[in-house]
Formats: structure tokens, C-alpha cells, sequence
């Protein structure tokens, strides 16, 4: 068969079916319209059909291509991280927002909590200019191997591994005892609930269940994450702490609670995303202590 009538035959989506094609033939999508009589060799047809039937069971597009796009950088993924979604992006965004306002103070140092594939602090630290870029302390922080392996490769293809110091931590716990000043951090913590989970199983059962799920109605991480960011600021010559979290849009009310409870001096703002729902809280907590 040629390209023209896989297209019409196909039972996947036009979409999934040009992505799934150009990845068995090995070229662009643009090609499959400029060359709708090219004939599959028997290897690609075998490609092709086994990438469709992994589609036809639900696995996800990213992890049958190895490649997701986000905040316009592409990012290599696989099934030990979860695949980066359009509404972190905001979460990106609001932290730019800051780092660039020059208005603010730069931060000395920036933690990204939970980095997975290095999308979030890959994406912050390539917007950042240059000339500010070598004046900020990176960390991407993840308790899975695995993932900061990810994170590393991805850090080294969009050329900015050499600014980041990628740590194996549950959470914050690795914190130096000489951490200072300003520090913003980002944090893409399990937000999803476990009956939550259950609903949604089948179209979450690819992905690792460990960056998903969450005790506590999905918040049980932050609850823990907070709680650190306290002792951080007890421990630490911290001057001021800014976060930038990502929720599920029913967990607002809730998260400003524990906000309240375990930094009970912070200010909380929310940011709805492109649909209109809760989807990032700013955090901000003044230290109010000399540093000697």
C-alpha cells in the first residue's frame, strides 16, 4: 500500500495515524502529503503496524515516538517519566514572569522538585539570558533514578546540563545546610488521588503510577513538600522562599489550607489555565531573620 491509502484506511485518528507513519517511514510529516504514492518497503509496513496496534491498546503517542514537545523545545521521554502537559507549561511561564521582571530580585539559586524528564528547570534555564544564566545555582531534584536520567539526557541535548546539578532526594530533603538567599522553586509534585486514579485508569495506566498518585486527596506530597520548605527556611540563611506548584483544579481550596497550616506567613495566588480552571499556585514566604 502506498501512503495515500494507509491514511484513508486507517482506524487511528489523522493525526496519530501521519505522526505513527513518518515515524516507520523515517521522515517528516510534510512528506506523506508530498508523496502520497511512495509504497512502504515491507520492514516500514511492519513498523507501522506494530506502532498502531500500540496505539489501538492506548499507549500514548509520546511514549510509542520517544518524543514530546513542550514550552517549544522537544523533550525525549520514555515510561519512566510522565509525559510533559500543555498546562505545566503555564507553571514554566509563571516562573519566567518572575525571573525576567526586572523588577524582582533574581533569585540565587533555582530547585526544581520532581523534575522527571527535565522539561520544567530544561525549560526555565533555556529562557533565562545568558549573561544571568551563570549567576543562578540550578537544581533538578527526583527520587527516581531513572528519571534524572532522563532529565540529564534531555538537559545535554538542549545544551544547558552544564548549569543544572541533577540530585537523587525525596523531595527537599536533600537541601545543603548552605543554601541561601533567594531561592524559587518548582514543583510538579503526584497530585492525582488514588480513587481519582481508578476513574481515569485506562488512560493513565502507561505512565508511572508513582508521579501520578498521591494519599491525602492528592495532596499528601505537598503536604510533606511544605513541611520541608519550613525546615528549609529554619535551617538554612534563607531570605525568601517563592513556589510554583501545580494542582488539579479541584484542590485549590484545600492546598491553600495546608499553605496556611505549615507556612502560615505565605502568600498564595492562583493562575487558571488556557481552559480556564485552577491549575498553578504562586507561594511566597518571607524569612524574617539576619543572616550572619
Amino acid at each position: 500500500m502506498n501512503i495515500k491509502e494507509i491514511l484513508r484506511n486507517t482506524r487511528l485518528s489523522p493525526l496519530d495515524a501521519e505522526i505513527l507513519l513518518s515515524l516507520a517511514v523515517n521522515v517528516p510529516r510534510e512528506y506523506l502529503f508530498t508523496h502520497p504514492e511512495h509504497r512502504l518497503i515491507r520492514s516500514q509496513n511492519v513498523s507501522y503496524k506494530l506502532y498502531v496496534s500500540k496505539r489501538l491498546r492506548g499507549e500514548p503517542i509520546a511514549y510509542i515516538t520517544g518524543k514530546k514537545e513542550f514550552y517549544g523545545l522537544e523533550f525525549e521521554v520514555n515510561k519512566n517519566v510522565l509525559i510533559p502537559r500543555p498546562e505545566t507549561e503555564l507553571l514554566v511561564e509563571r516562573a519566567l514572569d518572575q525571573l525576567l521582571d526586572t523588577k524582582s530580585q533574581m533569585p540565587d539559586t533555582i530547585i526544581d522538585v520532581g523534575a522527571g524528564s527535565g522539561n520544567i528547570i530544561v525549560s526555565i534555564v533555556k529562557n533565562i539570558p545568558t549573561k544571568t544564566k551563570s549567576r543562578i545555582n540550578y537544581y533538578a531534584i527526583d527520587i527516581s533514578k531513572k528519571a534524572l536520567l532522563a532529565a540529564k539526557k534531555n538537559a545535554r541535548k538542549h545544551k544547558v546540563a552544564k548549569y543544572i546539578k541533577f540530585i537523587q532526594s525525596d523531595l527537599l530533603k536533600f537541601a545543603p545546610k548552605n543554601l541561601a538567599g533567594n531561592i524559587l522553586i518548582t514543583a510538579n509534585l503526584p497530585y492525582v488521588s488514588p480513587s481519582l486514579y481508578k476513574k481515569n485508569k485506562n488512560n493513565l495506566k502507561y505512565e508511572p503510577k508513582n508521579a501520578l498518585i498521591s494519599k491525602k486527596n492528592g495532596l499528601g506530597y505537598y503536604v510533606k513538600f511544605f513541611r520541608q520548605i519550613q525546615q528549609l527556611c529554619t535551617i538554612c540563611c534563607v531570605l525568601r522562599v517563592t513556589c510554583y506548584v501545580e494542582i488539579s483544579p479541584e484542590q485549590k481550596t484545600e492546598l491553600t489550607i495546608i499553605v496556611k497550616k505549615e507556612l502560615p506567613s505565605a502568600q498564595i495566588k492562583f493562575f487558571k489555565d488556557l481552559s480556564r480552571k485552577w491549575r498553578i499556585a504562586e507561594i511566597s514566604a518571607f524569612v524574617d531573620k539576619k543572616c550572619l
